[in-house]
């Protein structure tokens, strides 16, 4: 082991691998970061600290002296208690309810929309057909194209027809 001075007439004693001049924070890196070498360390001295090896003790780890330089800096500690916050879910349901709703609502305005024009395509052409079936001939003011329309309905004979057809050509 190996002595060398520390603050205030301190002394810390070194591992005998460890060479004074190199920088503690040499050895700490190699041990936390390298398998072999942590491995190897642990092996040969098992009842001593990597910390211990390279002349830091609990009060000059690598860790105080960051706080000594105040890199980070102290914190008041507080116990904050907050309540759990209870989430009310009818109004996330009401909420999805209406919108479903709302969805329902617009395609059946949709589908019947849609019917309505082809209910309006279909009673036009019916409208058409009702014209020219029903209502012209009625309308009509030929009697001779009246008297073909009830030949050809069944109303009259061929005979009727005939005497019927005479009787308005002269």
């Amino acid at each position: 082991m190996i002595l060398i001075p520390l603050q205030n007439d301190v002394f810390a004693e070194l591992a005998d691998f460890v060479d004074p001049n190199k920088d503690p924070q040499y050895y700490l890196d190699r041990y936390y970061n390298e398998v072999t070498y942590k491995s190897w360390f642990d092996r040969n001295y098992p009842d001593i600290t990597i910390e211990e090896a390279v002349g830091l003790n609990e009060e000059s780890s690598v860790i105080d002296s960051i706080l000594k330089k105040e890199l980070i800096q102290e914190a008041d500690a507080t116990l904050v208690h907050q309540e759990p916050i209870q989430t009310n879910n009818s109004e996330t349901i009401h909420m999805i309810l209406a919108i479903g709703g709302l969805g329902i609502l617009f395609g059946a305005v949709y589908g019947i929309k849609r019917k309505v024009n082809d209910n309006t395509r279909q009673i036009s052409i019916n409208k058409e057909t009702i014209k020219n079936k029903i209502i012209k001939p009625i309308t009509r003011t030929n009697p001779l194209d009246v008297l073909q329309m009830r030949l050809v309905k069944g109303e009259i004979s061929l005979e009727e027809f005939e005497i019927l057809e005479k009787k308005l050509q002269s």
